[in-house]
C-alpha cells in the first residue's frame, strides 16, 4: 500500500487559500460564541464549568445553549469543507483524516449536548484527541519552521493533559490545579487558536506555499 508523505501540490487544483478562509471562519466564530454564550450565562465560572455546560444543563440555559450548539455545529461544517478543498488540493491524507474526524464530532457535540451522557462525552472525546492530533500533523502540509514549532507547542500542550486526564483522573495535579473548566480550555484552545492561525496561514500564502513534494516527511 502506497502512502503518501506530505503534500502533493496541484497547481491546476488550488483551493488552499478558500480552505483557509473556511478553517479561519469556522475557528473565529466557535471562539466568539463560546466568550458571547458565557456572558448569557448567569453564575458560569470557566475554572469549574466546561465548555459543553454551556449547553449541557436540563433545562438548556438559553440563549447561550443555542448560541453553543449552533457554533460547534457550524465550526464542523466549514472544517469539513476545508479539509475537501486542502484533500482536493493534494493535502496530506494524515492531517486531513485527523481534521475531518474531529470536525465530525464537533458537530455531534453540538446536536448531542452534555445532558445527552455516554453519546457526549464519546464526540467531545474524540473531537478533543483528533483535534491535537490534527495540530501534531500539519506539519506535513510543507509549513514553515515557525509554524511548524507552534503546531508542536500546541499539539503537545493539549494531548499531555488528555493523556493525564486519561492516566491518573479527574484528581490528576493538572485539573486540580486548573479545575475542569481550566483543564479543559487548556487542552480546547490551544487546537482552536492553533487552527486559526493555519487558517490565516493557507489563506495568505496561497499558491506558493507547498510546491515541494514530500518524499521523505520531515522525521
Amino acid at each position: 500500500m502506497k502512502i503518501q508523505r506530505g503534500s502533493l501540490f496541484r497547481p491546476e487544483k488550488d483551493h488552499y487559500s478558500i480552505a483557509g478562509i473556511l478553517l479561519l471562519i469556522g475557528a473565529f466564530q466557535f471562539f466568539m460564541a463560546v466568550n458571547l454564550a458565557e456572558t448569557q450565562f448567569p453564575g458560569y465560572s470557566t475554572t469549574m464549568n466546561t465548555l459543553s455546560h454551556l449547553a449541557g444543563t436540563v433545562p438548556p440555559v438559553e440563549p447561550s445553549a443555542t448560541i453553543f450548539n449552533i457554533s460547534a455545529i457550524l465550526m464542523g461544517i466549514l472544517s469539513l469543507a476545508s479539509v475537501y478543498l486542502i484533500l482536493k488540493s493534494g493535502g496530506c491524507r494524515l492531517f486531513s483524516t485527523c481534521l475531518a474526524i474531529a470536525s465530525t464530532c464537533a458537530i455531534g457535540v453540538g446536536l448531542f449536548p452534555s445532558y445527552t451522557g455516554n453519546y457526549h462525552i464519546f464526540f467531545a472525546s474524540l473531537t478533543f484527541i483528533f483535534g491535537s492530533l490534527a495540530v501534531l500533523f500539519s506539519y506535513r502540509l510543507g509549513l514553515n519552521i515557525p509554524m511548524v514549532i507552534v503546531s508542536l507547542v500546541a499539539g503537545f500542550t493539549s494531548l499531555i493533559i488528555i493523556i493525564s486526564g486519561l492516566v491518573w483522573g479527574l484528581g490528576n495535579p493538572i485539573i486540580t490545579f486548573l479545575g475542569p473548566g481550566g483543564a479543559e480550555r487548556f487542552v480546547a484552545y490551544p487546537v482552536l487558536l492553533y487552527l486559526l492561525a493555519l487558517g490565516g496561514y493557507l489563506t495568505s500564502r496561497g499558491k506558493d506555499w507547498v510546491k515541494i513534494r514530500f518524499t521523505q516527511g520531515y522525521f
